[in-house]
C-alpha cells in the first residue's frame, strides 16, 4: 500500500523541530511491507508547502495518508496565540483536497483532544497515544479492502518501532538546529501536576534495544557527524535507572557523540552526572518546573530547590550548558513566593531558565482537576482555546509585572518566554557545540 506521511506543524519557536513521530510511523509502516514516502511541510512555510504537497500527492498516488499534529498552541500565557491547531486543521483539510485516500491522524497534541480534531478536520481515522500498532492495524485492513469503523483507535504499541530518518527532511532540520532527536525508551514514573506524558505514554518505562539505540546513534553520527544528539525521553535519568546501560554503552563504543536532552535532579547518585558528561552531555533540559519548595511540592516534584541549585553547580562545573523552564502561578503560588522564585533563579546563573506565567491546563494532567474544583473551567471549555492556571489569590497582571522587575536586565532568565527565540534559533543555526568548543577555547 502507498502510504503518504506528514506533519502539520509550523512552530519554529524556540527552534523548529524534526518530526520524529513521523518517522517512527514510517518505520513501522516500511517494516509492514508498506511503500512509504515521508512530507513535511515546514521546509517550504505555511505559504509555499501546498504546491509542493500537490506535486508529491500526484507523483506518488497515495491510497493512505498519515498526518501528525504536535503542538496545540505556544503555552505562553501572555502571547494569547491559539494559531497552532488551526494551522494543523488548515494542513490536514488542504491535504484531504489532494486526493480521495482516507486519513488518520495522531500525534501528541492530537493524542490530547482526540475526537474533538478528528471533528475538526474531517478525518476518518485517529491514533490516540502511542501509534506503531494501530496504525499498522488500520493500514493492514484498508490494504485488505476492509473499511474499519471510522473513529479513535487506542492501543498500547507491543515494540517501538526505530524511526526511519529521512534524509531530505533530517538535512533540513540539520541546517537549521544542527539536532537530529532519538527516543531510547517511553513512559514517566513521575505525576507532575501539569504533565500529559503519563497519559500519552504510561507511567512503566519501556526501552527500545539498546543495540537499535545504538545503531541509529552511529547513523546519525556518520550522516550527520556535526549534530547534537536530542534525547526526547519523557526523562533521560529516570530513577530506574534504565539510562546507565546506554551511558555504558557510548562510552564503551566510543560513541560520544554531543547530545542533550531532558534531565531531573531527582535521585542523582555521585558520579551520574560526570558519566553523562563522559558519554557526550554537552547541555540539558533540566526538569525544574517551579522556583520555591512550597511550588515545587504543589506541581509534585520528589526534589528542592537546593538540589536543583547542587545540581546546576556540578553540570556547570563540568561545561554543561544547562536551560530549566520554569512556570510560576501554579498550586502554591503566591506573590511571596514569586518573589523567592526570582531570588532564586538569579542565584542559579549562568544557568538558563526560560520563564513562563500561568501554567496551560491540559486534559489529562491532575491540574485539570484542581482547576475544575476551583471552579476554573468553564463547561463548554474543549480544550483546544487556551487556558491557563493560576493559585487562587493571584492577579495574572501582577504576577506578570513581578516577573518582568525581576528579570529585567538577566542575560540568562528569559521572560516572556519568546522574547529571545532569534538569538537561540541563530545560536542552533551556527551549532551549540561549535559554539561551545570556541567559548571553551577562549577560557
Amino acid at each position: 500500500m502507498r502510504i503518504l506521511l506528514s506533519a502539520a506543524n509550523f512552530c519554529s519557536d524556540p527552534y523548529p523541530v524534526y518530526p520524529l513521530g513521523m518517522s517512527v510511523i514510517a518505520g513501522a509502516l516500511a517494516a509492514a511491507g508498506h511503500e512509504v514516502e515521508q512530507f513535511d511541510p515546514m521546509p517550504f512555510g505555511p505559504e509555499k508547502y501546498r504546491e509542493e504537497a500537490a506535486k508529491r500527492v500526484a507523483a506518488f498516488r497515495p491510497e493512505l495518508i498519515g498526518v501528525s499534529i504536535r503542538n496545540l498552541d505556544n503555552i505562553d500565557s501572555r502571547a494569547d496565540d491559539d494559531e497552532l491547531i488551526r494551522d494543523s486543521v488548515k494542513v490536514i483539510r488542504f491535504l484531504r483536497t489532494l486526493a480521495a485516500a482516507p486519513m488518520i491522524l495522531g500525534g501528541p497534541g492530537y493524542s490530547l483532544y482526540p475526537e474533538r480534531i478528528l471533528e475538526l478536520t474531517g478525518a476518518e481515522y485517529g491514533v490516540a497515544g502511542e501509534g506503531e500498532s494501530a496504525v499498522v492495524e488500520l493500514a493492514a485492513a484498508l490494504a485488505r479492502g476492509e473499511r474499519p469503523a471510522p473513529g479513535v483507535y487506542r492501543k498500547k504499541s507491543e515494540r517501538q518501532a526505530p524511526p526511519l530518518y529521512s534524509p531530505e527532511i533530517a538535512g533540513f532540520y540539520h541546517g537549521e538546529t544542527h539536532i537530529i532527536p532519538i527516543q531510547t525508551k517511553r513512559g514517566c514514573p513521575f505525576r507532575c501536576a501539569y504533565c500529559t506524558y503519563p497519559m500519552l505514554e504510561g507511567h512503566e518505562m519501556r526501552l527500545r534495544d539498546l543495540d537499535e539505540v545504538l545503531r541509529d546513534i552511529e547513523r546519525i553520527r556518520s550522516e550527520w557527524p556535526d549534530a547534537m544528539l536530542y534525547f526526547v525521553d519523557a526523562v533521560f535519568n529516570d530513577p530506574g535507572r534504565c539510562y546507565v546501560p546506554l551511558v555504558e554503552a557510548m562510552i564503551e563504543r566510543r560513541l560520544t557523540v554531543p547530545w542533550t536532552g531532558f534531565v531531573t535532579p531527582a535521585r542523582l547518585r555521585d558520579g551520574d552526572l560526570e558519566r553523562m558528561a563522559e558519554s557526550g552531555m554537552v547541555a540539558v533540559d533540566l526538569g525544574v518546573d517551579a522556583a520555591s519548595d512550597a511550588t515545587l511540592a504543589g506541581l509534585g516534584k520528589a526534589f528542592t530547590f537546593d538540589e536543583v541549585r547542587r545540581c546546576c553547580g556540578k553540570l556547570l562545573e563540568l561545561n554543561v550548558g544547562v536551560t530549566t523552564s520554569v512556570m510560576f502561578g501554579g498550586p502554591g503560588e503566591t506573590y511571596e513566593t514569586v518573589a523567592e522564585g526570582i531570588r532564586n533563579l538569579r542565584e542559579i546563573e549562568p544557568a538558563y531558565s526560560i520563564v513562563f506565567s500561568g501554567i496551560r491546563v491540559l486534559d489529562g494532567a491532575p491540574l485539570v482537576d484542581v482547576a475544575r474544583r476551583e471552579g476554573k473551567v468553564a463547561p463548554d471549555w474543549d480544550g483546544l482555546g487556551s487556558l491557563y492556571y493560576f493559585a487562587p489569590g493571584l492577579d495574572p497582571d501582577r504576577v506578570h509585572e513581578m516577573l518582568l522587575e525581576g528579570f529585567k536586565g538577566s542575560r540568562f532568565c528569559v521572560y516572556p518566554p519568546g522574547s529571545r527565540n532569534r538569538d537561540l534559533q541563530m545560536i542552533h543555526k551556527f551549532g551549540y557545540v561549535k559554539l561551545r568548543n570556541l567559548q571553551l577555547a577562549r577560557n
